[in-house]
């Protein structure tokens, strides 16, 4: 099932690539607008031979697996509180509102000013913007949970903590999946913007100087790996919750 779900999710990119390229090749006569993908293929090729591209992928996929992984662990943490006690949920919410509430764009110029232009920032500004979305969905979970699941702790007599383990996050980790999966796109967007208004290195750094150059195949290049991160981490996502929860594949289809 997973193998030819895999095939058809390659026929379908092939597709897309084919009809980009035949389309491009046949409407527009300046590349400046869209690119081929044969144009965007040579100009990955060109970055990757002259080991710029590497420099550059490496830094935002640091920047965001710290910023990210680090939001997973603070968010669920505090999510799972918030869903447990009432006197928590109430004390951070006007904090998440206003967290929630401040677009990105206006943090960034903040977090540079008082962190710099280096690691440090990127990865403050991904953990802001992601944190929030996977404590939320997580908090949702731990209150969701099924009444009778509790009963059935309390009668076999397990502990606080077995009953943490064993019935509330289980329960809850389709709602933890769901904010993770919700994270992975505000985590690329802050690492993006904060690269884009200050950082020597980076994608952002590369879209920002393919944007200045009108170098339209590099720009793409950029979008094209960010989107491939994307669906990196959303299949690394969808591995980890086979492994700890393999009722749910079967359950959803």
């Amino acid at each position: 099932m997973q193998q030819r779900g895999l095939r058809r999710g390659l026929l379908s990119i092939l597709g897309g690539l084919i009809l980009w390229e035949v389309l491009t090749r046949l409407l527009l006569e300046d590349e400046l607008l869209i690119p081929p993908p044969t144009s965007v293929a040579r100009s990955l090729w060109k970055l990757s031979f002259a080991g710029e591209l590497n420099r550059h992928l490496y830094a935002t996929l640091f920047e965001f697996a710290c910023g990210f992984s680090t939001a997973c662990a603070v968010g669920i943490f505090l999510g799972y509180l918030m869903g447990r006690y009432r006197w928590f949920d109430e004390l951070m919410d006007p904090w998440i509102a206003t967290l929630y509430s401040i677009p990105v764009i206006a943090f960034v110029p903040l977090i540079i000013i008082w962190f710099g232009i280096g690691l440090f920032s990127k990865i403050v500004v991904v953990f802001k913007i992601t944190a929030v979305a996977i404590m939320l969905n997580t908090a949702a979970g731990i209150k969701n949970i099924d009444p009778v699941w509790l009963e059935l702790s309390r009668s076999m007599r397990l502990s606080p903590w077995e009953t943490t383990a064993k019935i509330r996050l289980p329960a809850a980790l389709p709602y933890i999946i769901t904010g993770m999966r919700l994270g992975v796109g505000r985590a690329l967007l802050g690492v993006i913007v904060a690269e884009l208004m200050a950082a020597n290195e980076g994608l952002g750094y590369l879209l920002r100087e393919a944007s200045e150059t009108w170098d339209s195949p590099k720009l793409f290049v950029t979008v094209v790996l960010l989107a491939a991160m994307g669906m990196g981490s959303f299949g690394l996502i969808k591995k980890g919750e086979q492994r700890l929860a393999p009722w749910r594949e079967s359950a959803e289809w």
